[in-house]
C-alpha cells in the first residue's frame, strides 16, 4: 500500500534547485497583453461597474444560492466584495481604482440582500479591529471638554436624561403612587385595646 506523500512546497523545489526560482524582472520580458489587465479595461465608470456586478447577479440564481449558503455559512461580505471587485480586474473588466472604488456600494448591496432573505451574516472579516481603536472613552471625553466643549455639554446632558429615564424605570411600584382622586383619612382616635386579664379574671 503507498504510503501519502505530502506534496512538495516551493520552498521544497528552491532547496532542491536554487535556480529554480523565477529570473528578477522576467514579469517584465513576457508577451505584452497576455493578461487581461494589461489591455484597457471594458468599464471605466465605477458607477456602471457596479450596475455590471449586481446585474449579473440578479440574473443568476445559482450565483444567488452559492452567496446564500456561503453567507450564512459565516463568510463574511467584505471577502465576497473583495473577490467580486478583483475577480472584475484580473477578467479585464476596470482597473484597480474602479475596483477599489466599487468596494462600498457592493457592500451595501449584499448588505440588503442578507436582510431582505433574512440571513444571519457577518460584514467585516475581522471585526475586533473596530473594537479595540486604542483610544479609551476617558480619553476621549477630556479631548472632547477641551476641543468641543459644546459636543461635550451635549453628552452630559443625554447622560442625564438616560439616568432619569432608568432611575423611573427601575423605580417600578416603589415609585409614586398614582393620585386616585382622593384624599385618605385617618380616624381621630384609635379604639382601645381589649384588657386581656380583665377578660380572664
Amino acid at each position: 500500500m503507498a504510503r501519502y506523500q505530502e506534496k512538495e512546497t516551493y520552498d521544497d523545489l528552491i532547496e532542491k534547485d536554487k535556480y529554480a526560482a523565477p529570473i528578477p524582472g522576467q514579469s517584465l520580458a513576457d508577451e505584452p497583453g497576455r493578461w487581461a489587465w494589461e489591455s484597457p479595461p471594458k468599464i471605466t465608470d465605477p458607477d456602471e461597474a457596479v450596475s455590471f456586478v449586481i446585474t449579473r447577479f440578479e440574473q443568476s440564481q445559482k450565483t444567488q444560492s452559492a452567496y446564500t449558503k456561503l453567507i450564512t455559512a459565516g463568510m463574511p461580505i467584505e471577502s465576497l466584495v473583495n473577490t467580486v471587485s478583483f475577480g472584475g480586474f484580473v477578467e479585464g473588466q476596470w482597473t484597480v481604482d474602479i475596483a477599489e472604488l466599487i468596494k462600498p456600494p457592493l457592500m451595501a448591496f449584499f448588505i440588503a440582500f442578507a436582510d431582505e432573505h433574512q440571513l444571519p451574516y457577518r460584514v467585516f472579516n475581522n471585526p475586533t479591529e473596530l473594537e479595540d481603536d486604542g483610544i479609551g472613552d476617558e480619553q476621549t471625553l477630556h479631548l472632547m471638554a477641551e476641543r468641543n466643549p459644546r459636543a461635550f455639554e451635549q453628552v452630559q446632558q443625554s447622560v442625564e436624561l438616560d439616568l432619569d429615564d432608568m432611575i423611573q424605570k427601575e423605580q417600578g411600584f416603589l415609585g409614586t403612587p398614582p393620585d386616585m382622586g382622593g384624599e385618605e383619612t385617618l380616624p381621630a382616635e384609635l379604639p382601645a385595646e381589649p384588657n386581656l386579664e380583665q377578660e380572664i379574671g
